[in-house]
């Protein structure tokens, strides 16, 4: 654990909150005097930030520690065994897992936390019985901070400008594997993430809709029972300047005994649905789980008013957040049987292959063990159920990027996911799939995370009116790969298939045959990133009118030095020549981009093009363009990911852009901003569209054929806010449409008015393009391909509009 030097600067300090710099002393002064504390390095953040993971517990012999691992292991290896275990059931230490200030500026979790491991350890280490019998029976975990960086810098999001907890099916931020890796090793049985501000404590579960991938009815009871034990202890304590809801659902600071729970209180606008946020992503361990929101929010500190009320509310929340681990400790402690044999169950389903148990819309709550008082609430907008496949297949050798599929197959391994390999071909649902695809049988602990992953998912528009945030994710349809649902494998029961054998992650796919000029299909990111590396290297490659790469024989090595490293597949080719007028000489390609991220070289514009190889893309802002600071006479093409500016150009920057165009500059971008800055240009003439801006999801495209997009393209795209185009003047082609019912899974509703919805978009332009007089071309997407660079599937798209440069 390293001790870092004082920062002047960080945020915290203004906020009245402890400074990252003085974590690790304060840790390390702990450690000095107790035994019953450990601290781990579970890893370093984008910035390099020490993200650490705390530990208190009595202290154990290596035998005791490899008993409790035993433990742990059985309980989702072999759940029936674990279930009858009496040694487990009396020796198991419940663990329970708090995570802090994953929103850099929501500080006061991780100093509760410090302040309550201190006062624990210290009670402990005098004879208190009840701190020594709470250390003798349980882990308590404490992730100190999941986002150093933006602590210190005061900001929400990770350095990368993405938001953590956003990311935990794409995994895009370093401190979010880290979490991933954790849930999986620690298991918790109860699991909260303490965040910040709802101007009164908020403490989950949360309303509708509600995953559809849980076991609900081994969560709610004790989720619910665990937010009212909280309330009704927050509020005995009476906290000096904390607030409270009245009647009415408003804030106060009158103590009414009433904080605000989304189950109960929020019945729309704070839902459970996708498994991208902290919590979410750890119920599927087979904990309860729950996202605290603290009361008190941020204020200016310009004065020293500011700084003084800054620090009374951080005072106030540091102290709600003592009571809320006070409180849920103690709850899971008292309900620890009950908890961990719900975990039991979770996994044992799971192993069995049973289909997910419906709540119905008027439940019995004796028909479910544990608490009752969430029957009280729930109704038939809570009921929400997937139906599992026997299986998923990811077939080998039909794929359009074997390095995509590879990639998928490592990240369902990542979330903990068992793969296996096909040892031989075999028939499912009446296709033939060869030796070597992967399967994903749904007989396994995890099931709920495999099918949450992988799963198309569903629509939701009619069920909810709002939705918290994405409401479709799937990695089926969006990372890719080639996936196929199976109902009926030829064998099945978990552990007794002949099919496959377990696999640690994917094969390798790179492959360049001998002899043969060489032909590269840029199918997916890594097949573009490998052409951008081989053009870097200055290697000679062409290009083929069907867009692909070719290299001479004469450069297998460099062909075989990418493959190992990107995992893509050359194939053979009749004889090429590179420079030759068919198939002309390519050069890296410079490009530029436009960005609503408040970080330079960070968010999901830059990371995506960081993805597809593009070395240092340049970015682009009105001020630049006007001063002359931003000098786009090297570029080849214009990323456009937002508007340049809310209002009109400066005539400078338009000038420069103007320069751009009439030098055969190309430009690409999504959304209403990209239309109108190409409209203006004068490379097209088309009407943006605005849908519904909250409406995202899965959806259905198709692409004509001659499109720039055709050859690989795919039949699902993703939208947030998407758009559609109308009125195509002259020399405005249409290179992609939505389906008639474009949304798959997701939420997308109509406007009041009727318009907006999926309805209105279907059949009509998804993406267009047009030519300038200076002969670049713009491409605009109404779709989404760069949102929090999750549709990885879609890139490859990017990289075609985007276009190639000629030596």
């Amino acid at each position: 654990m390293r001790v870092y030097p004082d920062e002047p600067g960080d945020a915290s300090i203004a906020r009245g909150a402890l400074p990252y710099d003085e974590i690790a002393p304060r840790l390390q002064a702990l450690m000095a005097r107790s035994d019953y504390v450990s601290t781990e390095v579970v890893g370093t953040s984008t910035q390099g930030r020490e993200l650490l993971l705390v530990t208190l517990t009595a202290p154990e012999t290596p035998a005791q520690t490899a008993q409790q691992a035993a433990w742990r292991d059985a309980i989702k290896d072999d759940p029936e065994a674990a279930g009858a275990d009496a040694a487990l059931a009396a020796g198991y230490k419940t663990p329970v897992w708090f995570n802090n200030n994953i929103h850099g500026n929501e500080w006061e979790g991780t100093d509760a936390s410090l302040r309550w491991m201190e006062a624990l350890v210290d009670r402990a280490e005098a004879g208190d019985a009840d701190a020594v019998a709470t250390l003798a029976g349980s882990r308590l975990y404490f992730t100190v901070t999941n986002n150093p960086d933006g602590r210190v810098a005061g900001q929400r999001r990770t350095a990368l400008d993405l938001d953590p907890n956003r990311d935990f099916i794409t995994n895009e931020t370093p401190e979010t594997v880290a979490v991933r890796e954790l849930a999986g090793r620690l298991q918790p049985l109860f699991f909260s993430d303490i965040h910040g501000y709802t101007s009164v404590l908020q403490v989950e579960p949360c309303g509708p809709p509600h995953g559809e991938n849980y076991d609900y009815d081994l969560f709610i009871p004790h989720a619910y029972a665990s937010a009212l034990r909280i309330e009704a202890d927050v509020a005995a304590a009476g906290i000096e300047g904390n607030t409270y809801l009245d009647d009415e659902g408003q804030v106060t600071e009158e103590n009414t005994g009433k904080i605000r729970i989304p189950y109960r209180d929020i019945r729309s606008g704070w839902d459970d649905w996708p498994p991208i946020f902290t919590a979410q992503y750890v119920a599927f361990q087979g904990a309860v789980t729950s996202t605290v929101e603290l009361p008190l929010g941020r204020v200016s500190t310009s004065t020293p008013e500011g700084l003084a009320e800054s620090a009374r509310r951080a005072g106030v929340n540091t102290a709600v957040a003592e009571q809320v681990i006070t409180s849920t400790t103690s709850y899971v402690l008292e309900n620890a049987d009950e908890l961990l044999a719900n975990q039991v169950e979770v996994f044992r389903r799971g192993s069995a292959g049973e289909p997910l148990r419906e709540i119905g819309p008027d439940p019995d709550p004796a028909s479910i063990p544990g608490p009752d008082q969430w029957a009280e609430v729930w109704d038939e907008t809570d009921v929400y159920r997937a139906e599992f496949p026997e299986a998923y297949v990811i077939p080998a050798g039909d794929q359009r990027s074997a390095a995509s599929a590879a990639r998928l197959v490592d990240r369902l391994v990542d979330h903990g996911v068992e793969v296996g390999q096909a040892v031989r071909a075999f028939r499912a649902d009446g296709t033939t799939y060869p030796r070597g695809s992967y399967v994903v049988e749904m007989a396994q602990p995890l099931r709920g995370m495999a099918n949450v992953l992988l799963a198309e998912g569903s629509d939701i528009s009619d069920r909810v009116p709002s939705m918290y945030d994405v409401s479709a994710w799937s990695l089926t349809d969006l990372w890719g790969a080639d996936v196929r649902r199976v109902e009926d494998l030829p064998s099945t029961g978990r552990g007794s298939s002949v099919l496959a054998r377990p696999v640690e992650g994917a094969a390798p796919t790179g492959d360049v045959p001998r002899g043969t000029d060489l032909r590269l299909a840029l199918t997916g990111s890594a097949e573009v990133r490998a052409l951008n590396s081989l053009l870097a290297d200055g290697v000679p490659v062409g290009l083929l009118p069907d867009g692909s790469a070719v290299l001479d024989r004469r450069e297998r090595a460099a062909a075989v030095a990418v493959a190992a490293e990107e995992g893509v597949v050359f194939e053979r080719t009749r004889d090429v020549t590179p420079g030759s007028d068919d198939v002309p000489l390519q050069r890296p390609l410079r490009v530029a981009y436009t960005t609503s991220s408040a970080v330079d070289d960070a968010g999901e514009d830059h990371l995506s093009l960081e993805e597809l190889g593009y070395a240092d893309p340049l970015r682009v802002t009105a001020q630049g363009l006007a001063d002359g600071t931003t000098d786009l006479s090297g570029v080849d093409a214009l990323w456009v990911g937002s508007a340049l500016s809310r209002g009109a150009l400066p005539e400078e920057a338009l000038a420069a852009l103007r320069s751009f165009v009439d030098g055969g500059g190309d430009l690409v971008g999504t959304g209403a901003a990209a239309a109108s800055l190409a409209q203006t240009l004068g490379y097209l003439e088309a009407t943006a569209v605005q849908g519904n801006r909250s409406g995202n999801g899965v959806v259905a495209v198709s692409t004509p054929a001659g499109s720039l997009l055709d050859g690989y393209a795919e039949d699902r795209a993703f939208v947030y806010a998407p758009v559609h185009f109308t009125g195509l003047g002259v020399g405005t082609v249409v290179e992609q449409t939505y389906g008639d019912g474009p949304l798959v899974a997701g939420h997308w509703r109509a406007l009041g008015d009727g318009t907006g919805g999926p309805s209105s978009a279907a059949g009509q332009p998804s993406v267009v393009s047009g030519e300038s007089a200076g002969g670049g071309r713009a491409v605009v997407f109404g779709t989404y391909p760069t949102f929090r660079v999750h549709p990885l599937g879609m890139l490859d798209d990017v990289a075609r509009a985007l276009g190639s440069a000629t030596s």
